[in-house]
């Protein structure tokens, strides 16, 4: 199942987000994009030793952390509908799959993991359709009261703004260290200029 909106022509200005428990699960947004960062943190233990005045240093990782807010817009009820459908999927993206044992117990079968693309700036480098894997931390998308809503029948409210935001962890695929022999383009990761 894919839900996008029909108001954007650009097919490069979407943001897309895909299900890894069930590919065919998949939205696209345009990108009204309202904020976006894209944070490395390097990881290191430090131990101090008698006679040196600086820490010696082992690395231990490095983390990657992808912040996105953007506005998701309707121009008319049947769009705010078909958004709506779209922010129910992503957050249902954010919960496991589960199977039956038998005896009435579920266990865990599949992690939320999710796989996430915006042209250039979120992508994996290497890959055959550039989905960036990783897991969505907070997902949020509120209605944006002071634009108002449609009210197509009674009882039936439907946001005509979402501001929405999704922190994403990203879980790279390949070899992103300066090894030589190192496949694709390092100079590429993480933004592809062209």
């Amino acid at each position: 199942m894919s839900l996008k909106t029909n108001y954007t022509s650009n097919k490069k200005a979407l943001l897309e987000i895909r299900s890894v428990q069930d590919k065919t699960v998949k939205v696209e947004f345009p990108a009204f994009l309202t904020s976006f960062t894209n944070s490395f943190s390097s990881n290191w233990s430090e131990e101090q030793v008698y006679g040196r005045q600086d820490p010696i240093g082992t690395f231990q990782s490095t983390k990657r952390s992808i912040n996105v807010g953007f506005d998701i817009i309707s121009y008319n009820a049947d769009e705010a509908r078909e958004n709506l459908l779209m922010i129910n999927m992503v957050t249902r993206m954010l919960y496991p799959s589960y199977s039956s044992t038998g005896t009435n117990a579920l266990v865990l079968s599949k992690a939320p993991l999710v796989e996430i693309k915006f042209g250039n700036l979120i992508q994996e480098q290497n890959g055959s359709d550039n989905f960036l894997l990783g897991w969505i931390g907070t997902w949020a998308a509120n209605p944006a009261l002071d634009m108002g809503m449609f009210t197509p029948k009674a009882g039936e409210f439907l946001p005509k703004v979402y501001n929405a935001t999704l922190d994403f962890t990203p879980q790279h695929r390949q070899d992103l260290a300066f090894n030589k022999g190192t496949a694709g383009n390092p100079n590429k990761f993480p933004y592809d200029g062209g």
